[in-house]
This record gives C-alpha cells, structure tokens and sequence, in this order.
C-alpha cells in the first residue's frame, strides 16, 4: 500500500472531505497536513486577530518550521502531493481593478507564484519521501455575480463589486498553473494537471464542484481530485526526461519578444473584449492635470468619461445649466464651443485666431433659414445669430476662452477626425463644413476641396506643437484617431475608398508626430474599434455609429493605461461645474467597467447625410 501525505493550504481541505467518502483504491492510504492548523503556525503576537494569525501560515517564517517537520516524519509517507497556496489567481483575477489590465494581472500572478512558492518547495522537498507530486488549485468559477451563487458571509468582501469575464479568469489561472509547472520541473516534482471533469466547457470549475465561496472546491470536488490522485500515485512514475543532446535552437531577433509582439498570443486567442493593444505609454494624465479636449465627434467620449471620474475637466467656456440646452447651442462635451475640428489644419487655424496671428476674410456667413451664423463653428446656434455683429462679438469671447484654454492645460486630447475639407481660396481658410451646407454660398472660383496628405497633417501638427509650446511649454498633447467613417465624400471615388484614405493618412501622421516630440502619445482607439478582432461588432446596424459596447472597450483601456484612475472610472453622463481655473474637479466616481448608459455624441459631419 502507498502511503500519501497531502500537505498544503485551504485547498486540501476539499480532499480532507472528499477522504471520508473515498475507498475506490485499497492501495493508496492518504492523510493530510493542513498547514492552517493552530499548532502549525508561529505564536501569534498580543493583540494579533485569528485571521491575521491564520494569514500567516501563508508564507514559510509563519510556521513552526519544527513541528512541521515532526508531522512529515511521523506520517511514513511514500508518497508527498503538495498544494501550497493556491489562490493567487483568484485574488488577481477574480475582480477588475481600474488600471490593471488582463496582461498586467498574467505577470503579477507569474511574480507572486515566484516569490512564495520557491521558499515552500526549499524547505518541504528536503523533508519529503523521494517521490512527490504537485496538484493545482481549482480553476476560478464562471458564476456571472456572486451573489446567490454562495453564502453572503463566504462574499462579504466582494459585495457589489465588478467581476472580471470569465475568459480572464482562466487566462490568469492558466498563467499560475504554468509557472508552477516550471518551478516543479526543475526540482523533478511530478505536476498532476486536474481531471478533465471538474472543467465546464469554457474550461472553468463545474458548477457542481463549487465551494462555499468563489476560491475553493467542494467534497465532490475533493472526491474527484483524490480519485485522480490515486491513478497518478498507482501509474509508475515517468521516467525522467532523457537530456537533449541536440544543438540549441539559433537565437534570432524575435526569440525573446513578449507576447504582444505575436498575433496568435495577443489576438487570436482572445475575446474581443480582452484585446488591450496599449503598452507603457510616455505619459499618464494625473489627477492634478488640467485636460482639455477638441476634435471630431468621438473625441466627447473621451470627454465625459475623464469628467465622470473627477479628472481636473477643462471647460474654459461653461454652457448653461441645462445639458441639453447646452448642446444644442454647440456647448458639447469639448472644453470651449468650437463644435468639432475634424481637420488639423482647422486645429491650427483655431490656435492662430485665437492669438491674433490670422484673421480671416470670411467671419459671418448668411444662414437659408435666415440670421447669421459663424463659419468656423456653423451650428453653435440653432436659430442662428440675429445680426452679423452679434457673430463677430460672440467668436470674440469664444477666441479669448480658447486663448485661456492653450496657456492653462496640462493635457491636450485631439481625435483626428477627416483629411477631407473645404477650405477658402482667398486666405486658405478651413472650415468644418462645406459652404452652402448651414451657411454661406458655394462658389467654385472662391471655394475649393482639399483632401490633406499625409506631409500636410504632419506639417500642420508640427506648427500647432511648436506655437502651443511657446505659450505653454509644459503642455502635453494625446492623439486619436476617430474610428467613424465619413460620412460622405467630396472626392471622385466610392465613400469607403475616401474612408480608408482618410483614416491611413491620419493614423500614420499621428505616427510620426508621436514619434517626433516628446511629450505627445497616440491611443490606438480607432484600432480597437475597427481591429479584425472585433469582427464589425463594434458598429451599429448602419455600419458607422460605435456600439456603447465598442466606447465602453475602448474607454476601458484609456482609463488603465492613459491616467492613474486608481479604482474608479467616470460614468459618461458624469457633470461637473467649471472651476475657478476652467477645470472640473467634480464627478461621480464608479467601478471602471460598470455598464452605463453612454450619450450620443454630438456631430457637426452628419448635416452631409442624405
């Protein structure tokens, strides 16, 4: 008879259980070690809780070294299985935490595994027969919520908050199992993997081997380990791996890349909700940065989430008190009432206005409906202006919050939207929309349509850097690039020939001006947006509004990787007054992936639909 002693944490405590009930197998006796027992553990200091006390027996200086020791070698074991720990991966990937992505939990559950494991394995194997095994802990249940699944004192801790999906559960348990099949390799540990029937389809715990909380198995879960245990102790050992004699593989530039270098690991294998394409970027935006945002329609995401979760939200020109008033008015989720800058010559354009380095021919159009209206901001009035003087007054104010906006922030978020644009022949005036669409008269010989190359977003980013940074050096700017196709098209080609143009041209020049300044970084939104990976879920029916799942993607990556969110994440409708410096440190703070009802945003390009 094979005598087996089963020594580790809580996770023996199902086949403690499972024991009681088990005699398939005559020829294998097994008894257990749980190294949580009172008189294993050190003595616990004045004032120490039982739980504190428990907690110890964690790491290998919180046991009595000698009475663990006097226990293996009064079992006469045969046998060692050894599950020490274990609930590495439930305390990383159980839950979703603001700013730690599933790649990020992968490697912090490989560096805890490295730095507890290999102190238990020095001390145990040399109070161990010859042979010993190690079994896993259970696989992270697939329950959707907590709640009614187990004992509300098991969840007591839990209550309310958001789980991660279920893929990245399994994905952080698979990284722990992998590392301690490493560190077991290399000590001639045999590693038992668990029996195929514990796992439901999607590969997590059945759930008829659920525990009384989300970390541990039952008794039939113990009853089905010790089954598995005692065919793997009953089979002889594997014969040790013959040594291979064979030349190493040659080294080459991509032998040490990380995963995110390869398409399998960082992208066929995922969910398309777990696709997180960001890396370390050259900067975060803090909790003290003043941030300001402008561009085409998807920049307002960007917008409301920073706002909702109580960043310092420029709003250099505060709108009414009743949202939707507001936004009617053109008072939309950007930090002045400039409506939407989809071009970087408009961006350009806008800085030298505003600082009276350009004044152009055309300031007040003649609206159909009657009343004026400004050319560079078409339909921040709905009624339009009643006199062209009131025009030219309001775009006065409007240019002297811009001013104020430039020489304040901290952080300049800018969503390229178009390449495509209208601009004057007279002085080279750009405008967000045609001539003739809200205001003012088409004419061929004064007007003309320009679709931008590549060399003429470059050149016009440049310019605007270097003015902005002679009015404010310390200002950091972040690129994006809208995923929403054109609308319509000017040029002589299909609407989705003019679309892909589009967005490679502004893609590469946000390339290279992030590559050329410090202090600028690109988000790959229209990425996760459009990326194979998403397979078109990401658009609504009409192949061109983003989904609020496809925001709620990207957003959820912005917040991890682009500020030091600790936590919480704004709801997009979050509200926030301006402040004495034209920020907005107000807002509702929540969990970074709750499910929100996500506003529409608000698009000047939609007045070309048909």
């Amino acid at each position: 008879m094979s005598k087996v002693l089963v020594i580790g944490h809580s996770h023996i405590t199902a086949l403690m259980n499972g024991a009681e009930v088990n005699d398939a197998h005559p020829g294998v006796s097994f008894d257990f070690l749980l190294l949580r027992q009172p008189e294993m553990r050190v003595a616990a200091t004045d004032g120490m809780s039982e739980r504190d006390h428990k907690k110890l027996t964690n790491r290998v200086d919180g046991i009595d070294k000698a009475a663990v020791a006097q226990r293996i070698a009064s079992a006469g074991a045969d046998v060692a299985v050894l599950c020490v720990n274990g609930n590495e991966h439930s305390g990383l990937g159980l839950l979703r935490s603001s700013g730690i992505g599933a790649a990020e939990k992968v490697a912090r559950v490989r560096d805890v595994v490295l730095g507890r494991l290999p102190e238990w394995l020095d001390f145990l194997l040399p109070l161990l027969p010859r042979r010993v095994l190690f079994y896993t802990s259970p696989p992270p249940v697939g329950a959707d919520t907590l709640e009614g699944n187990f004992p509300d004192e098991r969840i007591a801790n839990f209550r309310g908050l958001p789980l991660e999906p279920p893929a990245t559960r399994r994905r952080v348990w698979e990284a722990q199992c992998d590392t301690v099949r490493t560190l077991c390799a290399q000590r001639g540990i045999e590693y038992v993997s668990l029996p195929a029937e514990v796992f439901n389809p999607q590969g997590l715990l059945d759930r008829r081997f659920w525990g009384a909380d989300p970390m541990h198995g039952n008794a039939a879960y113990g009853r089905t380990v010790l089954e598995h245990l005692a065919r793997s102790i009953e089979a002889p050992p594997a014969a040790p791996a013959q040594p291979d004699t064979r030349p190493a593989a040659p080294r080459h530039p991509y032998t040490d890349l990380p995963d995110t270098s390869f398409w399998k690991q960082s992208i066929s294998t995922r969910a398309p909700g777990e696709v997180d394409p960001v890396l370390e970027p050259p900067f975060r935006i803090g909790r003290k940065d003043r941030v300001a945002t402008a561009g085409s329609c998807f920049a307002q995401h960007i917008s409301k989430r920073l706002r909702g979760a109580g960043f310092r939200y420029m709003v250099a020109e505060p709108g009414p008190a009743d949202a939707a008033a507001g936004e009617q008015r053109g008072f939309y989720d950007f930090s002045a009432r400039y409506g939407n800058i989809y071009t970087a010559r408009q961006l350009l354009q806008l800085f030298d206005r505003a600082f009276g380095y350009y004044r152009p021919t055309e300031r007040v159009w003649a609206r159909h409906e009657g009343g004026f209206c400004d050319p560079f901001r078409p339909r921040i009035e709905p009624e339009g202006f009643a006199t062209e003087a009131a025009v030219e007054a309001d775009a006065r104010q409007h240019l002297a919050a811009v001013r104020r906006m430039f020489r304040q922030l901290d952080v300049f978020v800018f969503t390229l939207g178009l390449t495509e644009c209208w601009t004057s022949r007279l002085d080279g005036a750009a405008y967000p929309v045609a001539p003739g669409v809200v205001g003012g008269t088409y004419d061929p010989d004064q007007h003309v349509f320009e679709n931008f190359s590549v060399s003429d977003v470059v050149a016009d980013l440049n310019r605007f850097l270097q003015k902005l940074r002679l009015v404010n050096p310390r200002a950091r700017m972040l690129l994006t690039v809208s995923p929403v196709p054109l609308v319509a098209t000017a040029a002589d080609r299909h609407v989705l020939v003019s679309t892909v143009y589009s967005k490679s041209v502004l893609r590469v020049a946000a390339e290279e001006i992030s590559q050329r300044h410090e202090g600028v970084c690109y988000f790959p939104s229209y990425e996760i947006i459009t990326g194979p990976h998403a397979v078109g879920g990401y658009f609504e029916a009409d192949r061109r509004s983003v989904t609020a799942a496809g925001v709620d993607h990207v957003m959820r990556v912005f917040m991890s990787h682009m500020t030091d969110a600790q936590g919480t994440a704004g709801k997009p409708d979050g509200s926030a007054d301006g402040s004495a410096d034209g920020s907005a440190d107000g807002g509702t703070a929540a969990s970074i992936d709750q499910l929100e009802a996500l506003a529409d945003a608000a698009c000047d390009e939609e007045v070309l639909a048909r």
